[in-house]
């Protein structure tokens, strides 16, 4: 059927009686979702002779709504005003689909088999407040002053036997309204559940405002009407499990995505297109960031003091408690006119407010799989695996699943990494692999942060201690100290030397590539000399 595109830019304030009006659902039919928002098309189709007609269709969220829906609707047919009309009653029953019809029948066949356990349970108490009340009575019943002693024991045994006869009967209902209470609450919640499984259908509402459509048509037949509207309430992420195989070199990596929506309506069987037009445990061993000593001025307070009222230049007081930290580097996506779209393949349902995992496909990438250690943070080594992105297309960023040898070692939020990348990833602690470092005393000059002497010594050890059963080779990282000052003079010694300095363009990041033996442990020693001119203070975190 070819569709013709319409165009509404603004709303009709009356329209006139037509030829004939229809009341039509128009459910999802096909949703394009965006990482924040989604595109929906809702389709209405309706038997109508010829003539012109005024379909009425029940749309909610018009306190929301930023636009007009575009319509599109089937050859032959034209269309007028477009209108909305508040609070219009319905007959909703005549309006459902063949899933929330059914739904509904079993609700309305819950409630009647609810009212019929509450009737059977309320007679059952009935006759047992009854039986109460008779005993009650007997209760209080008192023989006459005058009362010949023959007829007084006539009735005591008369009270007694109806008094037996009673409290028999009492007992004998009390133990049937307790399976009938029972069976009554089950069916509440079955009730309940019936309930909700409807309401999780999005029905029409008894009164609901409607979005009216004035179209000509040309001749009788079916009549399709699709309204395409944008929305925030949807949206969706990639969501991955990563698995490295280090016996086999490589990471299968299974794609799938996570579509939630929150748009008030049940997307029930509908076509789905995935865009990417807008555009726990540490996995991971802790970056290694350089680290720079320098000197400044000591802080005069009342030199200080006597100056406060003049402007303060850049630089006249600097803080020599605070440690520099290293810049934040932060990734975004950028989509310059390049959008990736995935369809799915089957009809996808999803209730409002509620997700949907979707599986996507599976890939495997080659990978390099290595030990690295950053033993100036953490206790432990980690495993992390190098590969470059092989399949062709972006892995869009999400949550990660991570498993080492198909044993989950924890969640990880994934960046993008393009096509062609190369990348490297965590897969989670080795225990087997300790590591430690320690920081002699000073030779000179006062432990910590601030140094008042104009020379410092300093003794860094760290050690790789390998628990396993097999040798392992480790790629420890650890920052040297360095200087930017000419006046600040810094020498750094290693036994053993590094293996490669300046990683990654970050002055002083450097690693040692050790090779540790079962039961064995690497010791790297780090002397730091530091000298600076007398007067100044030395702000340095080792």
């Amino acid at each position: 059927m070819r569709l013709l595109a319409t165009s509404l830019i603004a709303l009709a304030a009356a329209v006139p009686a037509l030829a004939e009006d229809v009341v039509t659902q128009a459910p999802v039919a096909a949703a394009t979702v965006f990482p924040a928002g989604a595109e929906l098309t809702l389709r209405a189709s309706v038997d109508l002779p010829a003539g012109d007609h005024r379909v009425f269709l029940p749309y909610s969220g018009l306190d929301s709504l930023a636009a007009l829906p575009r319509i599109r609707t089937s050859q032959g047919v034209e269309i007028g005003a477009i209108g909305f009309r508040r609070d219009v009653a319905l007959d909703r029953e005549t309006l459902f689909t063949d899933a929330q019809a059914e739904a509904w029948e079993a609700v309305e066949r819950v409630r009647e088999n609810v009212a019929m356990k509450k009737d059977e349970t309320d007679t059952a108490r009935a006759e047992l407040r009854g039986l109460e009340a008779r005993l009650d009575f007997m209760s209080r019943i008192e023989p006459g002053e005058e009362m010949a002693a023959e007829d007084l024991f006539a009735m005591a045994d008369r009270l007694r036997q109806e008094t037996g006869l009673s409290e028999a009967a009492l007992v004998e209902v009390a133990a049937r309204i307790r399976p009938l209470e029972d069976a009554l609450k089950d069916l509440r919640a079955e009730l309940a559940a019936a309930e909700a499984a409807f309401a999780r259908l999005s029905p029409p509402e008894a009164v609901a405002d409607m979005l009216t459509v004035e179209v000509s048509v040309a001749e009788a037949g079916p009549v399709t009407l699709e309204l395409t509207e944008l929305t925030s309430r949807a949206w969706w992420e990639m969501d991955y499990d990563l698995d490295l195989n280090r016996a086999a070199g490589e990471i299968a990596v299974a794609r799938k995505v996570i579509v939630t929506q929150e748009t008030g309506r049940v997307w029930d069987d509908v076509d789905l297109t995935l865009s990417t037009a807008r555009p726990g445990e540490e996995v991971s061993p802790t970056p290694v960031e350089p680290d720079r000593a320098r000197i400044v001025e000591p802080m005069d307070l009342g030199r200080l003091s006597e100056r406060s009222s003049e402007p303060m230049l850049e630089g006249a007081m600097p803080a020599p408690m605070m440690v520099e930290e290293a810049d934040m580097k932060s990734a975004r996506l950028e989509v310059d006119g390049l959008a990736l779209s995935y369809v799915y393949p089957d009809p996808v349902t999803i209730a409002s407010a509620e997700a949907a995992e979707l599986a996507l496909d599976r890939l495997t990438l080659d990978a390099e799989a290595m030990v690295h250690a950053a033993p100036r943070w953490d206790d432990t080594a980690f495993t992390v695996a190098r590969f470059v992105n092989t399949t062709g297309e972006p892995l869009l960023p999400g949550n990660a699943n991570i498993l080492r040898d198909g044993h989950l070692v924890g969640r990880e939020r994934l960046a993008m990494i393009p096509a062609g990348a190369e990348a490297e990833l965590g897969f989670g602690p080795i225990e087997g692999i300790r590591l430690t470092t320690v920081f002699e005393r000073n030779q000179e000059g006062d432990a910590g942060f601030i140094s008042k002497s104009n020379t410092r010594d300093q003794l860094v050890t760290f050690t790789v201690e390998n628990l396993t059963d097999e040798a392992q080779d480790v790629r420890a990282f650890f920052p040297l100290t360095f200087s930017e000052q000419d006046d600040l003079r810094v020498r750094v010694t290693a036994d053993p030397a590094p293996s490669e300095t300046d990683i990654e363009k970050k002055r002083g990041v450097s690693a040692w590539d050790l090779t540790v033996a079962p039961g064995e442990t690497a010791e790297v020693e780090i002397t730091i000399a530091i000298d600076w001119p007398e007067g100044m203070e030395l702000i340095w975190n080792p």
